[in-house]
C-alpha cells in the first residue's frame, strides 16, 4: 500500500465515527419521517399506510393554513419593518459618542434573555388588568385598553411586536459588523468626489452591506417560519386560530392530537417551504453583493 492510499484510508477511519453517528441519528430518522408522513400513526402500534392523504388534508386544515398565513405575515413584517429599523439602529450606534458601549450592550441585552422567561413576563404585563393597560388608564387612554392577547384582532399583531424586542437588537449587531467592515478609505474617496449624506449611503454603504443583508434576511425569514415559543406560551394559537404559526400547528398535531403521521407531513412541508424560500432569497441577495 503506497503512502497516498494509506493517507486516504486513515482519513476515512477518522471520519467513520462521525459518519456512523450522522447515519444513525440524522439520515435514518429523516428517511423514517418521510415514510411516517404517508401513514396514519398515533405514536404506538403499527403505522397504516394511507398514501398522500396527510398531505392533502394539510391544505384544508385551518390550523395549518392559518398558521402558514401568520408565518408569512411575520416574514413580511420582518423584511419591511424589522430590517430597516435594525439598520437605522446600527447606523446610529456606529457613531462616536460617550455612552456607545453601554447603548450597544443595552440593545443586544434582550437577545441573551430566555424567550420562555420573557414570554411569561410579557403575558403578565399584557393581561387585561395588567401593567400596560393600567398605564393607559392612568394616562387617560381608557378607550385604548384591550385584552391584547385574548382578542382576534390584537393577538397576533401583539406577538409580532413582541418578537421585535429581541430581533431588532440581534439584526442591528449584524448590520453594525457590516458597517465596521467597510473600508474607510473608500468612504473618504467618495466624500472627496462630493458624495455626502444619503448619496454616500445609497452608492457606497448600502451596496457594501449586501453580505450583511443576505445574512439578516435569511435569519429573518427562517426565524419567522419557525416561530413557536411566543405563541405557544402566550396564546397557544388562540383565540381560535388567530395566532397560530405553522410550527405550532405541527407541534399540536403531534403532541396534543397524537397524530404523528399527519404532524410529520406538516413538518416535511414546512422544511421544504423553508428550503425553497431560503434558496430564492439567497439567490436574489447574493447577486447584489459587492466583493470587497
Amino acid at each position: 500500500m503506497n503512502l497516498k492510499r494509506r493517507h486516504y484510508w486513515t482519513g476515512v477511519l477518522f471520519l467513520l465515527p462521525a459518519l456512523i453517528v450522522f447515519l444513525l441519528f440524522f439520515f435514518y430518522p429523516f428517511l423514517q419521517s418521510i415514510y411516517f408522513s404517508f401513514t396514519r400513526w398515533s405514536g404506538s402500534g403499527k403505522p397504516v399506510f394511507i398514501g398522500f392523504e396527510n398531505y392533502t388534508n394539510l391544505f384544508s386544515d385551518p390550523h395549518m393554513t392559518d398558521g402558514l398565513k401568520n408565518s408569512l405575515k411575520m416574514a413580511v413584517f420582518g423584511i419591511v419593518v424589522q430590517n430597516p429599523l435594525a439598520l437605522l439602529v446600527a447606523i446610529l450606534i456606529n457613531r462616536q459618542f460617550r455612552t456607545k458601549a453601554f447603548i450597544r450592550t443595552a440593545i443586544y441585552f434582550p437577545v441573551i434573555i430566555s424567550l420562555v422567561v420573557a414570554s411569561v413576563v410579557w403575558g403578565q404585563l399584557l393581561q387585561y388588568d395588567g401593567f400596560f393597560n393600567e398605564i393607559l388608564n392612568r394616562l387617560g387612554f381608557e378607550s385604548w385598553t384591550e385584552d391584547w392577547l385574548g382578542t382576534l384582532k390584537t393577538s397576533f399583531p401583539t406577538i409580532i411586536l413582541l418578537t421585535q424586542w429581541q430581533a431588532i437588537g440581534y439584526c442591528a449587531i449584524i448590520y453594525l459588523a457590516g458597517l465596521k467592515s467597510i473600508p474607510e478609505d473608500i468612504c473618504e474617496a467618495a466624500e472627496l468626489e462630493g458624495a455626502k449624506g444619503f448619496t454616500l449611503f445609497r452608492n457606497i454603504t448600502l451596496p457594501m452591506l449586501m453580505p450583511a443583508f443576505t445574512i439578516v434576511l435569511f435569519l429573518t425569514v427562517v426565524g419567522a417560519l419557525k416561530l413557536f415559543d411566543l405563541p405557544y406560551i402566550l396564546t397557544n394559537g388562540g383565540p381560535g386560530t388567530s395566532s397560530y404559526t405553522l410550527f405550532l400547528a405541527v407541534y399540536n398535531a403531534a403532541f396534543k392530537e397524537n397524530n404523528y403521521g399527519y404532524a410529520t407531513a406538516g413538518g416535511i412541508l414546512l422544511a421544504i417551504f423553508i428550503i425553497v424560500v431560503a434558496i430564492i432569497q439567497l439567490s436574489v441577495t447574493r447577486k447584489r453583493e459587492v466583493e470587497l
